[in-house]
């Protein structure tokens, strides 16, 4: 049967009250005659209107998407967007991002910030027209109605006082790993310990420290406090920043402890965490990520490392960048295969996941062949299997920064956008796993556009 044509539609395959992820939905008629569907689930409150528009809110009532067909608006607690489009044909296909200016947010803010108020103002007003509630009207306007007006005052104002509360309670989140982007970040450190890699800016202007356990405590008060209900969208804790885990091993213990008072965390014998136990729950994540260097720190025994397991630790990240160890000296960063082969040996031992990344392009076209090949060769070699990850990340070079002014004072040649392509494919080729059932998860990792 064809729905009404004041019904609105999911995606064009049925209509938005029956989506299961919406337990409560409400259908409103503006005095336009527009429809509008408000809906709530575990996670957000999404307002679908005509034209195929959706803006989506937080529990907290921030503006996180905007999502019209072929184009998609994500807004971090920073106030940045990353604008993505598909490109037709006609530009080549594929999928285009770009993170937009502070004038550009603002506008984003400005431009939804006026229907939702509109659409409030008439349901309150009551000159928009229910159609229908799920599950009843009554449970959707009560439950709807308390997130619709704090949204409703979501103006650009608004949008910048809440992006300084989080910088004030966290300065920057400046990389998560893909899998890592909806982890409740909490910074047990401040920059990098080593911090003279000549291809990262990355904490350029952040002098490394470890907070004490007083202030890592208030700091996490003060994490649950600002992200309030959007935390039941939340799937993983991550240990920041850029190597947490180089910290004494009685120091990262009372980290996990503090951690572990204020969440909850699946059992130690538990691998496949199903999101039903932690989605919509404030309180439960399916365990601790966080970043590694395979030089820093004191090098840690396999039982030290099933005691974090034991407290919640789960994900590794290691920033393995080449297999090729002279690339990796060209690169000033003091580490070699030989010890990213036992330490990632170490961390499987203990049951950990683990993820390497992969700076594609490192070293241009005067290291390309043995960059491939050596990479290649480590991996292949590394005890990997499936749960674990490979990422493929593009270097980034900053104009004026250490890479640039080395490669310049060194003529190395940088690879074109299709040489690089060809080398991650060369690097794919060579990697030896068994497809059908023990291969790492391998991807692309695109460090420019991220934003938290």
């Amino acid at each position: 049967m064809t729905a009404p044509p004041d019904i609105l539609r999911y995606q064009t395959e049925r209509t938005l009250d029956t989506v299961p992820a919406y337990a409560v939905g409400l259908q409103v008629k503006l005095p336009t005659g527009s429809p509008v569907y408000l809906a709530v689930s575990a996670t957000e409150l999404a307002l679908y209107f005509q034209q195929d528009l959706a803006i989506h809110f937080d529990l907290e009532a921030r503006l996180v998407k905007v999502a019209q067909p072929n184009h998609y608006w994500r807004r971090s607690l920073s106030h940045r967007v990353v604008f993505s489009r598909k490109r037709p044909a006609t530009e080549g296909g594929g999928l285009e991002r770009i993170v937009l200016g502070p004038d550009a947010a603002d506008k984003l803010v400005a431009e939804t910030h006026a229907p939702v108020r509109e659409l409030f103002q008439h349901l309150q007003a009551g000159t928009a027209e229910i159609v229908f509630g799920k599950p009843d009207v009554p449970a959707a306007l009560a439950r709807i109605r308390p997130i619709l007006e704090r949204a409703a005052a979501f103006d650009v104002p608004a949008a910048r006082a809440d992006a300084d509360r989080f910088t004030a309670i966290y300065r920057s989140v400046a990389v998560l790993p893909p899998n890592e982007y909806n982890a409740l970040v909490l910074q047990a450190t401040e920059g990098c310990a080593y911090n003279h890699c000549a291809f990262c800016e990355l904490y350029k202007n952040t002098h490394f420290r470890a907070k004490e356990p007083a202030e890592f405590t208030e700091h996490v008060q003060q994490i649950v406090a600002y992200h309030g209900e959007s935390l039941r969208a939340r799937r993983s804790l991550f240990l920041g920043e850029a190597n947490a885990l180089t910290l004494p091993q009685a120091d990262l213990v009372a980290d996990f402890n503090i951690l572990r008072g204020y969440f909850e965390l699946p059992g130690q014998d538990v691998h496949d965490v199903p999101a039903s136990w932690w989605l919509g729950n404030p309180r439960r994540f399916d365990g601790v990520g966080s970043f590694l260097d395979v030089f820093t720190g004191i090098p840690r025994t396999v039982p030290e490392w099933q005691e974090l397991r034991r407290l919640g630790l789960r994900r590794v990240y290691i920033g393995m960048e080449s297999g090729d160890d002279a690339l990796l000296q060209w690169l000033r960063k003091p580490a070699s295969a030989t010890a990213v082969t036992k330490v990632v040996t170490a961390l499987k031992s203990a049951d950990i996941a683990v993820a390497l990344i992969i700076l594609l392009s490192a070293g241009g076209h005067q290291f390309d062949e043995s960059h491939t090949r050596e990479t290649a060769r480590v991996l292949n070699n590394l005890p990997l299997r499936r749960g674990d990850y490979i990422y493929l990340s593009p270097l980034i070079i900053y104009p004026g920064g250490q890479y640039d002014a080395v490669a310049l004072a060194q003529s190395i040649t940088a690879l074109q956008p299709a040489e690089l392509d060809a080398q991650e494919h060369a690097l794919r080729a060579q990697l030896r796993y068994d497809t059908r059932h023990d291969q790492p998860f391998i991807a692309r990792y695109e460090l420019e556009t991220f934003t938290y």
